[in-house]
């Protein structure tokens, strides 16, 4: 990495608030911290920018809430990488803070996301469309009536062409009913998420995601560890740096009772068609669906053991969780009229009944699975959707491997903080990322039924 004096090091090259007067001001020397969010269930990209205000820009601008933010920030890798909102702004929306440091200065906090969001929750769509979704997402996105953004789209293609209604809904409310709807191309999956991130505005699966391939590579191990420089250097190599872990932990892990509860291990499908009189049931087991689609890894995060004395499994249990879903229609499921069946939109998905059961079982599986936080030296080209792979090793004192073979391998990166600190001119990321599989199998126990104690007598109980 030509040129970088220290892992973490970035250049501000443009900071200016654009106010609602046309007004242009460089706050690139007031700028204290900046902080921009991902979220692969988010649509837009947000943040915050703390200044310092000794120059009374508040009132002078004055900043209302009407502002756009033109940011340029670069490392000084070999290919320079760079976040470039210079022409792609962000839209200022809030004065979230203002505290007196002295006399003469504020410190003030400003709220920002992209400008995409602000015209979501101002404009409605009353359209119908007949198309691939994702050609219809493209056109919401596109239209100038709705969000009419010029960002790159990465829209992974949908099957066949579906009619559907947006019934005076916001775009990106509209475009959220259709990750339901949507199943893919490619891989059949319904597996679809819709959300920015520094490179552009993503609707696609995650098995489109796994197919890019890891990002970059992180080691929670001592700094040491990764010197291969020998033990007399006195200034760690930057490219070595890159990879340590700052902090890690791991989130909800494998929570059995929000995952059982929330049908991610079994699940029940009831249809009703009062038209044909008639009543189906669907049941879903993870197990039996694990290999439907592509995932990051080959085995399951939890073990395939008989549980009790009837040789059930964990995924036994449809009735843990029960969908319910009624049609009138006398047509076929893709071709049925739309109703209002929840009470919040006369809109209806018609192929919620086929892949609820699967979306909701993966939507835990990510929440609730194997779910890690991590904090590494800034990194520009790092971004929600990719994977990452994690080497974790082994704690304690006795142990036969070097690596932990469950934990260590490739995860998705969820949720991403990038943290700018102006004064000091480091960056670090803090991200959450999650993995639906494992490298390594657990061992299965055919005699890991439930332990149970010794059968207690029933007490009589006598009334005076």
């Amino acid at each position: 990495m030509s040129g970088l004096e220290f892992a973490g090091e970035y250049t501000l090259r443009e900071m200016k608030i654009l106010t609602s007067a046309g007004n242009v001001i460089d706050i690139k020397r007031l700028t204290q911290t900046i902080e921009i969010f991902e979220d692969i269930n988010s649509p837009s990209l947000s943040g915050n920018i703390t200044l310092i205000d000794i120059d009374n820009i508040i009132e002078n601008a004055p900043v209302i809430g009407q502002e756009y933010l033109s940011l340029v920030i670069t490392t000084p890798t070999i290919e320079e990488e760079k976040l470039n909102f210079g022409e792609n702004v962000f839209a200022i929306y809030k004065v979230m803070e203002r505290v007196d440091v002295s006399n003469n200065a504020q410190s003030i906090t400003l709220s920002f996301c992209s400008p995409e969001l602000l015209r979501s929750n101002r404009t409605r769509v009353s359209k119908s469309y007949t198309a691939n979704i994702d050609t219809t997402v493209e056109n919401v996105l596109r239209d100038s009536r709705f969000i009419n953004t010029r960002k790159e789209l990465f829209l992974e293609p949908t099957a066949g062409v579906r009619k559907v209604i947006a019934p005076n809904i916001r775009p990106f409310t509209f475009i959220r009913n259709l990750l339901d709807e949507a199943i893919s191309t490619k891989y059949g999956s319904p597996h679809f998420f819709f959300y920015e991130n520094t490179k552009g505005i993503h609707f696609r699966t995650l098995q489109s995601m796994y197919a890019e391939g890891t990002m970059a590579e992180f080691n929670t191990g001592d700094l040491e560890t990764l010197e291969t420089n020998g033990p007399t250097r006195t200034r760690p190599n930057p490219e070595n740096v890159f990879q340590r872990v700052l902090s890690f932990s791991v989130n909800n892990s494998r929570d059995m009772l929000l995952n059982a509860r929330g049908g991610m291990l079994g699940s029940k499908m009831i249809s009703h068609n009062i038209y044909h009189k008639k009543v189906t049931n669907v049941s879903f087991n993870y197990f039996n669906e694990f290999e439907n689609y592509p995932r990051i890894d080959e085995n399951p995060i939890y073990n395939n053991n008989r549980i009790d004395q009837e040789d059930n499994t964990i995924g036994s249990f449809p009735d843990a969780r029960i969908f319910v879903h009624s049609t009138s229609s006398q047509a076929t499921l893709q071709d049925r009229q739309y109703d209002d069946s929840n009470g919040n939109y006369p809109y209806a998905t018609t192929r919620v009944p086929i892949t609820i059961q699967e979306r909701s079982s993966k939507l835990l599986e990510l929440n609730y699975g194997v779910n890690i936080s991590m904090r590494v030296t800034g990194n520009t080209t790092l971004a929600v959707g990719q994977l990452i792979n994690l080497i974790v090793p082994v704690t304690g004192r006795i142990h036969e491997k070097e690596n932990d073979e469950y934990m260590t391998g490739k995860y998705l990166i969820t949720k991403l903080r990038h943290i700018f600190s102006e004064p000091d001119r480091t960056h670090e990321v803090a991200f959450n990322a999650v993995k639906d599989s494992l490298p390594k199998e657990y061992p299965i126990n055919d005699d890991s039924r439930e332990p149970f104690g010794p059968k207690s007598e029933s007490a009589e109980l006598s009334y005076t």
